[in-house]
């Protein structure tokens, strides 16, 4: 089902228009100049990249989600030759594997005990490594390796939840060429996020007839985790109707006990899947010390696991187009009457080419506790 995509060897012209577009405090590389097999590029910690024009083998570290974004991008993960062991657990659970099954080759022994291993990764031979730009001194230390670095931020000021995920599409536009996919992504979720605010604003939704929503980041029997302000679920709430009823106490994810939630008691709970805890974890109240039966949320039977499809939908993933409208219809469901399945099966046929079938759908939206373990 797979559509290869081909690289595109740059112009000199084009390199040097690209690195012309950074910022005032881009990093300029003067040993840097584009060629006819290479072009330069600014990543996210705005360095200067000179990076192959004929991408073979490339490799994913600490920066979970973006293999899934490089095959939304490419339609390909046939040169993705090594990815974080967390990455591998959620591309093992998810449908990804069935739709291009090479992803599933991808090695993840350079990463040991949370660090890169640099001779594991030599021996992958990787054109570009990919890394998250809050590890710096992975950066650093691969750049002085003379691996082709990309750094990539998941930090964001933005509210929008597609902020990050299209600021990464546009990038590996720029390193592949490829920039009809990643265009057409980036449209598709911009419209899917009018269309929920024209709806809310057409119905005459005030914050008042919201519900209050808490997102259980982590659990277990020890750990109450939930997300506020500055973190993916606070932006999925804001926007598609929802009332984040950690934000005016919690600023990225904080342990809670259960005296807080009954504080909250939130009408609904979404349960991302960096969590094994499930829906009928919480109606069987089957954690000791833990008494959810008193919540609204529980009683009223709307808790809900956040859907795995291509990959976790809870940061920035390809189906996030897909996220805007499940979540909108969980939050008010009188007002999004849509069939989600087959809103998804016509994303996956769209953008994957491929077709779901109605068990495969059920998966995405019932992801089990294993894709959380790593």
């Amino acid at each position: 089902m797979k559509r290869p995509y081909r690289y595109i060897i740059a112009s000199a012209s084009i390199a040097l228009l690209l690195a012309g577009c950074g910022n005032d405090n881009e990093v300029k590389n003067k040993d840097l100049e584009a060629s006819q097999e290479t072009k330069i590029i600014v990543d996210e910690l705005n360095r200067e990249v000179e990076i192959p024009g004929k991408l073979d083998s490339i490799v994913m570290g600490g920066i979970l989600p973006y293999f899934s974004t490089w095959f939304i991008a490419t339609n390909s993960t046939e040169e993705i030759a090594g990815i974080h062991p967390n990455s591998y657990n959620a591309a093992s659970h998810s449908i990804l594997k069935e739709i291009s099954p090479s992803i599933l080759d991808a090695k993840t022994n350079f990463i040991e005990n949370g660090e890169v291993n640099v001779e594991e990764l030599l021996s992958l031979d990787p054109d570009v490594y990919f890394e998250i730009a809050n590890q710096e001194k992975t950066v650093k230390k691969l750049e002085d390796t003379g691996i082709t670095t990309v750094a990539l931020d998941t930090a964001t000021d933005s509210l929008n939840p597609l902020d990050t995920l299209n600021r990464w599409l546009t990038l590996t536009g720029e390193i592949t060429g490829i920039t009809d996919r990643p265009d057409e992504i980036i449209a598709e979720g911009e419209e899917n996020q009018q269309m929920i605010y024209d709806t809310l604003d057409e119905a005459g939704v005030k914050e008042k007839d919201m519900p209050r929503v808490m997102v259980l980041q982590y659990h277990n029997d020890g750990e109450i985790s939930v997300a506020g302000t500055g973190m993916h679920g606070n932006r999925w709430l804001n926007s598609t109707g929802g009332i984040d009823v950690a934000a005016e106490e919690v600023d990225g994810i904080k342990a809670v006990n259960m005296e807080q939630i009954y504080k909250w008691n939130p009408d609904i709970i979404y349960i991302t899947n960096f969590t094994e805890t499930q829906p009928e974890d919480l109606y069987n109240n089957v954690f000791e010390s833990q008494d959810w039966s008193e919540v609204k949320a529980v009683q009223d039977k709307k808790v809900y696991k956040m859907p795995l499809g291509i990959y976790r939908w809870y940061p920035p993933s390809g189906d996030a187009p897909l996220m805007l409208k499940w979540m909108a219809q969980k939050n008010h469901p009188e007002l999004f009457t849509y069939d989600m399945n087959e809103e998804i099966k016509d994303y996956y046929k769209r953008y994957y080419n491929y077709e779901l079938s109605d068990m495969q759908v059920d998966e995405i939206l019932n992801p089990p506790s294993e894709a959380a373990k790593y």
